[in-house]
């Protein structure tokens, strides 16, 4: 018998009973709590250490309600609890730390104020394309190569899960994809799944410079060596154009085996489910590993709290030397490609089995014990809740004083794709943006029929 999560119908089999208190946990954090103490033996008896408490998941519509938000490092708000900026540079200084130990030979990453999105309750099932969507358009409307697109980004709908499904409707209503409009037929308000296709109509039509690549397996003694390769080569050629105009400081200080390049990261998707590529790690043995923001992963905390006091502190110095860092862009005043036709598959939704959400509550939640009631319209679900504080020691992201880093293996286990499983006939496909001028009107005519470049 299979068990399922009675919030989200996730399956639990393969977690330990730890990990399905976290689970649950991360459902209470999202649920607005209703206090209705219940009479039992130890209220009657004054007994307060122990309350029980009853409540109610929301709909779906309340769930959402206020959850569909974005943000990208140049906004002067704090970022949502799902958003977690920062992590680039926690996770150049792990790998710097590896090779200092001899572990990692060389590592290229994207441009450093990427920004990770977790899915959320009411997304959980089906949101994995639409958080990596919004990782792009962080990056998009925050980079420095290419300031105009900006303006064709935040206008006339700004990015957002829903305004997203807007989005493509809307390239759909201008000629771009008609193959996937068909597929679809309709987008707004639903919890369809989306593709990277999906993503590069909606890019295209807004003037955005986006490609796709295809590879599927045709040689298991290959495997997936030709699309790492791939994708290496195009954190590489960033690299090079960025040590090339920086050739003098690399000769003073010394070539580091870690760098940032003037890139953004790639989604790469595949089975049902997509990450973002934030760059990779070329280890003493030879291996390749692929560093990644899955929008299904949930950073621990103290890991979250370390990135957010290295963005702050970032921000901090960029802001006094850069005063004009942040301010809106101005308006854009500027009104060969490959021949394969892109074919995806449209799921209900992605098969990823962790879909938990960020919690940040200042008490812990344990449930010690629940039994369940399945109503027509609502689940009451009633247990015995225990609040109990968190290590008041526990360093806060905002803090001045020093947190304490999670060891860098940590570190790097979490931010490597280490699911080297696949199928033959598995097919993969990247979405990545160029960085070149936007596209004008002519360009955009031309590029309403997908195409994409084969890896073979």
């Amino acid at each position: 018998m299979t068990l399922q999560c009675q919030f989200c119908s996730t399956n639990l089999d393969k977690l330990s009973i730890a990990d399905r208190q976290r689970h649950y946990d991360a459902h209470l954090d999202e649920t607005n709590f209703t206090s209705q103490p219940i009479a039992s033996t130890s209220s009657l008896n004054g007994n307060t250490s122990k309350d029980k408490r009853k409540w109610r998941v929301p709909t779906p519509a309340n769930l959402e309600r206020g959850k569909d938000v974005f943000w990208y490092p140049a906004m002067k708000t704090p970022p949502p609890p799902n958003f977690t900026p920062g992590l680039i540079t926690v996770l150049k200084k792990a790998l710097l730390k590896s090779h200092a130990k001899g572990t990692t030979t060389r590592a290229v990453l994207c441009y450093e104020r990427a920004v990770l999105i977790n899915r959320q309750i009411w997304d959980a099932n089906w949101g994995c394309g639409y958080r990596n969507f919004l990782m792009s358009c962080a990056v998009l409307l925050d980079q420095p190569y290419q300031p105009m697109y900006f303006p064709l980004l935040d206008q006339p709908i700004p990015p957002g899960i829903r305004n997203l499904q807007r989005w493509i409707e809307e390239a759909w209503k201008n000629g771009f994809d008609p193959e996937g409009r068909e597929e679809l037929k309709s987008l707004v308000d639903t919890k369809k799944w989306i593709g990277t296709s999906d993503l590069c109509a909606a890019f295209l039509s807004r003037g955005i410079p986006v490609e796709l690549v295809d590879f599927e397996v045709q040689d298991p003694k290959k495997g997936l060596v030709p699309l790492t390769n791939w994708i290496v080569s195009y954190f590489d050629k960033f690299s090079k154009l960025s040590s090339t105009a920086s050739t003098i400081n690399a000769v003073l200080s010394g070539a580091s085996p870690v760098v940032c390049a003037p890139c953004l990261p790639i989604i790469l998707q595949n089975d049902g489910h997509s990450r973002t590529v934030v760059g990779y790690e070329l280890t003493k043995s030879g291996v390749v590993n692929l560093l990644v923001f899955d929008p299904s992963r949930i950073p621990s905390k103290q890991l979250r709290n370390v990135a957010l006091s290295t963005f702050s502190s970032a921000n901090s110095s960029s802001s006094s030397s850069n005063p004009n860092r942040g301010n809106k862009r101005p308006s854009s005043t500027t009104p060969s490609h490959h021949d394969k036709r892109v074919k995806t598959d449209h799921l209900e939704a992605d098969n990823d089995d962790n879909n938990a959400t960020w919690t940040d509550d200042e008490d812990e939640i344990e449930i010690v014990g629940e039994r369940i009631r399945m109503g027509s319209d609502v689940i009451e679900v009633i247990g015995e809740v225990r609040h109990t504080k968190k290590d008041q020691s526990s360093p806060k992201a905002d803090k001045s004083t020093p947190l304490d880093e999670p060891p860098y293996a940590d570190v790097l286990k979490y931010f490597r794709w280490e699911n080297r499983s696949f199928k033959r006939k598995n097919k993969y496909q990247i979405l990545y943006f160029p960085l070149e001028e936007p596209l004008s009107e002519n360009e955009k005519r031309r590029r309403k029929i997908l195409t994409s470049e084969r890896i073979s």
